[in-house]
């Protein structure tokens, strides 16, 4: 898996070095409107970069363009969108409240939650990270939500001690 996040995200990355960069950015931030993988001119864009699968791993991979399309490729490997939200969260405690929120979405509301949340971050996100986190996101055991609320409430500590 990642391996596969990896990949889809230097596709990405290759894609923003283009002059179809422009459109394509237009297109994926559009569909951020939509269920993900049913904006028509987004499949154009997102369709070519994608493995073949099908249901919810190819919604994280249209939401992921999509939202790499909103910080226009602001990628940094390391990091996460909790990492970032909790940065942003010692200004405001209505952005606690949406990671929360996050943390709880399910398959209805993920996309508007990850949207909300990922518009309040500064800077850039670990792109490829999220993608592997989102495929992963469904499973019974919601590792990737505890991780994140550690990664989040972890307050304080240098951002090498949250990586392992």
């Amino acid at each position: 898996m990642k391996e596969e996040a990896k990949r889809f995200l230097a596709r990405l990355e290759e894609l923003k070095g283009r002059k179809a960069w422009a459109p394509a950015r237009a297109a994926l931030r559009r569909s951020l409107a939509f269920e993900p993988g049913t904006y028509p001119p987004a499949i154009g864009v997102v369709e070519p970069l994608l493995p073949k699968e099908e249901g919810w791993t190819r919604e994280a991979h249209y939401l992921v363009a999509a939202l790499y399309a909103l910080k226009d490729g602001a990628h940094q490997e390391g990091r996460t969108l909790a990492q970032a939200l909790r940065e942003r969260a010692r200004d405001s405690a209505s952005v606690e409240r949406r990671f929360l929120t996050l943390l709880d979405a399910d398959r209805d509301q993920i996309a508007f939650r990850l949207r909300q949340n990922v518009a309040l971050v500064e800077g850039s996100l670990d792109f490829a990270r999220l993608l592997e986190d989102l495929l992963a996101w469904f499973s019974p055991d919601r590792q990737v939500q505890a991780r994140w609320a550690r990664e989040f409430y972890r307050i304080g500590e240098k951002e090498e001690e949250v990586k392992a």
